[in-house]
């Protein structure tokens, strides 16, 4: 795990930091931040690069096929400005009848964007628990078939 700060208290319950630190196939990696993901259309992701945030120094991680994001209790939202996704005050991103234009059709975990979903703890108003964003993340996938279905389907 790449841990931008200095630990995990601070955005981590007691019990979950027990839980990662007993588990002796999790390797945490204090102060540092990825800088970029590395691969080919071919083969999709295969590296990771990452920064340390004390010396600068730049490492890449061979072997990373999949990268899964932790954003704290502070949403790291800013790359959607311009998107067009709608975020609440506190820059978590809006889903739903929170941005829908009144017709009744929004998913829940549709952003302002048709086609962009949010889910787990990014989402405004979610309830910023793991059981929670896994039932999103379920639901979501249902939400998805139902947006390609609608989509691929020939205008008449």
């Amino acid at each position: 795990m790449v841990i931008r700060g200095g630990g995990l208290g601070a955005s981590m319950s007691r019990y979950l930091i027990e839980r990662i630190e007993a588990a002796s196939n999790i390797e945490l990696v204090f102060n540092t931040e990825v800088v970029a993901l590395e691969g080919t259309q071919d083969t999709s992701l295969e590296r990771v690069r990452c920064r340390s945030r004390l010396s600068g120094e730049e490492t890449t991680v061979p072997g990373i096929r999949n990268l899964f994001l932790f954003v704290g209790a502070d949403p790291a939202t800013g790359w959607l400005d311009g998107c067009g996704v709608m975020v609440d005050r506190g820059g978590f991103v809006m889903t739903g009848e929170q941005c829908s234009k009144g017709d009744g059709q929004a998913s829940a975990l549709e952003t302002s964007v048709p086609g962009v979903f949010a889910v787990g703890d990014v989402r405004s108003g979610s309830v910023k628990r793991v059981g929670g964003a896994i039932g999103e993340g379920a639901q979501v996938v249902a939400a998805l078939h139902g947006f390609l279905g609608d989509t691929a389907k020939p205008a008449l």
